[in-house]
């Protein structure tokens, strides 16, 4: 009988332990997106390209967000949060902030740098 007791112990005390991993699990996959913050992902142009035209439109794609920004002017993303904004360059060297900030406050930004040279020769294939 104390067998079969301490069986039956340590049986609930199994159950119970994979009850808290399992509710544990299920809370961090459902809070990963509110800890993890606001992102920002630049498709094009790639950082540091230089350019022989002066309006380029900058791709990207931001998730967790409430609110983002090019150069401190407001843009808008489409429900998957991709943007394609286009911008203007001036002669020579232009840098460009893409910033966010999701609901809770927290920011991030991302620089973005580019080249305009109207003279650049641009080989065809």
């Amino acid at each position: 009988m104390v067998n079969c007791s301490k069986q039956k112990n340590i049986a609930k005390t199994g159950i119970i332990i994979l009850i808290v991993m399992v509710i544990a699990g299920y809370s961090y996959f459902k809070f990963h997106d509110l800890l993890a913050g606001p992102i920002i992902t630049l498709y094009s142009p790639t950082d540091g390209t230089s350019l022989n035209k002066e309006l380029v439109m900058i791709k990207g794609k931001a998730e967790r967000i409430s609110m983002i920004f090019l150069n401190g002017r407001k843009i808008f993303t489409d429900k998957q949060g991709t943007f394609n904004e286009p911008v203007l360059l001036s002669g020579g060297y232009n840098l460009m902030e893409i910033s966010a900030e999701d609901q809770f406050g927290r920011k991030i930004s991302k620089k973005l740098q580019l080249v305009y040279n109207p003279n650049q020769y641009t080989k065809l294939n």
